[in-house]
Formats: C-alpha cells, sequence, structure tokens
C-alpha cells in the first residue's frame, strides 16, 4: 500500500508540474482570438495581416519541433522545457512594446519556436515516468490544462484589455508564464525525463555495436519510424483536428462579429463554452481511455458530432444562449476523444522514441496551424465568415477515418 501511494503521489507531481507548463503554451497559442478586433481597429491591420503573425508562430514551431523531438529523446527534456517557457513568455510579453507589423511577426515567430519544445518534452517525461495503469488519466489531465487554459484566456486577456489596454494584457501574461519557468526550475528533480533509462540504453547499444549487432537507435531508424504508416496515419489525425479547430479558436470571435455583429462579449462567452465542453469532455474521456483504450466508436461519436455542431453554430441562427449551449456540446464531444487520440499515438510508439514521435506529430499539427489561418483569414476579409465554420466542421469529420485506420494496426500494449 505504501509503494502504491508513492507511485501515485509520485505520478501525480509530474504530471502536475508539467501540465502547468503546458498550460500556458496553449494560453499563447490563442492569445490574439479573444482582442483581434481590438488590434484590427487600433493598429489598421486586416484580419489577413494578424493572419499572417499567427502562421509564423505556426511556421517557426513546425521548422523546428521534429528536430527538437530527436534532441530530447537523446539528451533530456528538462531543460529545453523550463527555456522554453522563459522564452515563450518573454516574448510574448515584449508583444505588448511592439509598434510595427514586422516586430510582431517576428517575436510571435520566437514564441512558436520556443513552444516547439512543449509536446516532445511533455509527453515524453509524462510518458516514461507515469505507471501505464494512469497514462490515459495522465494524458487526459496534461490535456485538461491546456484546454483550462483556452477557457480562462478569453475573459482573462478581455479583462486584462479593460484594465491596462491590449499592451499591457500582453505583458502581464507574458510575465506571468517567466514566473512559472522559474518556478519549474526549483522542480527539476520531480521532472523525471528518464536519463538514466537513456543512459542504460546507450550503454547497451555500445555493447550489441561490439557484438555486431544492428543499431536500433540510429537515425535512420528512427525516421523510418516517423515514415511507418501507424505513425503517418496519426499525423494526418493530427493536421486535420488542427485544421479544424483553429478555425474556431482563433476566428469564432472575428467570424460572429463580421456575420451577424455579436458582441465580444457574447462570442467570447460561446467560445468559453466550446473549451469547458472540451474540459469536462477530457475528464470523462482519460477515464475512459484508461478502462476501454483507444476504441472506433468513440472516435466515430467525437468527430462526426463536434464536426456537426460547428456547422450549425454558423449556419443556424440562434441567440446567444443557444449559441453557448451548442458550442459547449460540441466542446465535450471533441474533449472526449483526446485522451484515446494521445494514448493511441503511446500504443503505436517504441519505448524511448516518444519525444521524436510527438515532435513530428507535432510538426505536422503546426504546419496545418501554420496554413489555416491565412485560410480562414482569406475569408474573413471577403466578408464570408460562413465558410469558417463550413471549413472547420468537414476536417473535424475527417479525421475520424485517420483513427480508424491507426486503430487498425496499434499493436496491443496495455
Amino acid at each position: 500500500m505504501a509503494n502504491l501511494n508513492a507511485s501515485l503521489v509520485h505520478d501525480l507531481r509530474i504530471t502536475t508540474v508539467v501540465s502547468g507548463g503546458h498550460m500556458f503554451s496553449h494560453y499563447y497559442f490563442m492569445v490574439f482570438g479573444p482582442i483581434m478586433p481590438l488590434l484590427v481597429a487600433e493598429l489598421d491591420f486586416t484580419y489577413t495581416m494578424l493572419a499572417a503573425v499567427l502562421s509564423a508562430y505556426s511556421f517557426a514551431s513546425f521548422a523546428v519541433q521534429t528536430p527538437f523531438g530527436f534532441l530530447i529523446d537523446k539528451y533530456g527534456a528538462r531543460g529545453p522545457l523550463i527555456a522554453g517557457l522563459f522564452v515563450m513568455g518573454a516574448s510574448i510579453a515584449a508583444i505588448g512594446f511592439a509598434e510595427e507589423f514586422w516586430q510582431f511577426l517576428i517575436l510571435y515567430a520566437i514564441a512558436g519556436m520556443a513552444n516547439s519544445v512543449f509536446h516532445p518534452a511533455d509527453y515524453a517525461i509524462i510518458s516514461g515516468s507515469v505507471h501505464n495503469s494512469r497514462l490515459g488519466r495522465a494524458f487526459g489531465a496534461h490535456l485538461f490544462s491546456g484546454h483550462f487554459a483556452w477557457v480562462i484566456c478569453p475573459g482573462t486577456m478581455l479583462g486584462a484589455a479593460a484594465l491596462w489596454g491590449w499592451r499591457g494584457a500582453f505583458v502581464a501574461v507574458g510575465l506571468v508564464g517567466v514566473g512559472y519557468a522559474l518556478f519549474m526550475l526549483t522542480q527539476w528533480s520531480s521532472l523525471d525525463d528518464g536519463r538514466e533509462a537513456r543512459a542504460a540504453a546507450r550503454k547497451e547499444k555500445r555493447a550489441k555495436e561490439a557484438a555486431g549487432s544492428p543499431d536500433d537507435g540510429s537515425l535512420g531508424s528512427g525516421i523510418r519510424l516517423l515514415l511507418s504508416f501507424p505513425i503517418m496515419m496519426c499525423m494526418l489525425f493530427f493536421v486535420f483536428l488542427t485544421l479544424g479547430f483553429t478555425g474556431i479558436r482563433t476566428f469564432f470571435v472575428a467570424a460572429m462579429e463580421v456575420m451577424n455583429g455579436m458582441s465580444l462579449a457574447n462570442s467570447n462567452g460561446a467560445l468559453t463554452g466550446f473549451i469547458i465542453g472540451s474540459t469536462i469532455g477530457i475528464t470523462a474521456g482519460g477515464i475512459l481511455a484508461d478502462k476501454i483504450g483507444p476504441k472506433v466508436w468513440v472516435a466515430a461519436v467525437s468527430l462526426v458530432g463536434a464536426g456537426a455542431l460547428i456547422i450549425v453554430s454558423g449556419t443556424v441562427p440562434m441567440t446567444p444562449t443557444s449559441l453557448f449551449a451548442v458550442m459547449t456540446l460540441a466542446g465535450t464531444f471533441l474533449g472526449l476523444l483526446l485522451p484515446s487520440r494521445d494514448l493511441l499515438v503511446r500504443q503505436v510508439t517504441p519505448d524511448g522514441s516518444m519525444g521524436k514521435v510527438m515532435g513530428f506529430l507535432s510538426t505536422g499539427m503546426m504546419g496545418a496551424a501554420a496554413i489555416a489561418p491565412l485560410i480562414f483569414g482569406f475569408f474573413l476579409d471577403l466578408g464570408q465568415p460562413v465558410w469558417v465554420f463550413w471549413i472547420s466542421g468537414i476536417f473535424v469529420a475527417l479525421a475520424l477515418f485517420t483513427f480508424v485506420t491507426t486503430t487498425q494496426r496499434a499493436p496491443a500494449r496495455r
């Protein structure tokens, strides 16, 4: 019993500290969305220009995700994770002092590059340290932290902007992230990044090489793993979901304002409902994933339901209260699947390779996130906001195909 309690406390500590940093990663990814109309009005930017800023973040993260994944698997996750949050927070704070369009581009691109460490480092630490019987709930808690950030982002950014202006809001939320990075530094010993296990693996590798055995830890074998069918299907799953939900998370408020003049309070309220629903779904989904594993029927209900409701939210006239309810339900459907998604990735990933695999999958995700804002911003500038909802809903539903094909190839690993 004592050993069980110690193991549980160990897993809770690691999951909590890592998830706290992950919360800031998600918050900063959404930080422009809630106040985008304010920036357009004050800076005389177009939505396409702001979309380019968002794309700069995603392109920068896209460029370095996979290399960071390989480096994290080889050298450890703790240092890059803490440094990444520190740099990201500092860059967000510096945006509060930006005057020119190119300054927004560069600062948010730096933030995007720093963001690239989170998924490889977080998943390497959690999958290497948390007991297999609790991985679904650990992934659920990790996801919950990110979606909780999206819950509080609209309200806190609008509130901070009302108190200190949008510049003060950026400075304030950026400095909070810097502070958490310093706190994580004090938790260094708790962030078990598997260094000892990797050292033992390298020792075994040298022994195999001396005996003339093949080198299973080579760069070539890592690349072959990333190009294998299950990992490529996981990549497409991440891409489709990102294409679908970037439109909602980032452009929902602006689309509602262009489409029917909805107030920032009502549109941000509906968006918050979507993210609250996601956190509810994630909580239930984490428990479900540990009990039954990744199942196709869960994916079908989740993705088809979420996609259909997203389309309804942008094509059917409704009151703000009804819109809040529809978006909350859509978010709940989405959240139900996400812990199973991460558990499925773990099932198709060999031990010691979670960093590079998550880096690779996040590369696809950030590539999609780089392209999506340009598409949605273009339609907003054309005065066609309804396409934000149609495109988002269709891509969410398409993700079902990739989930089904991946589960058919996933080995039993429970």
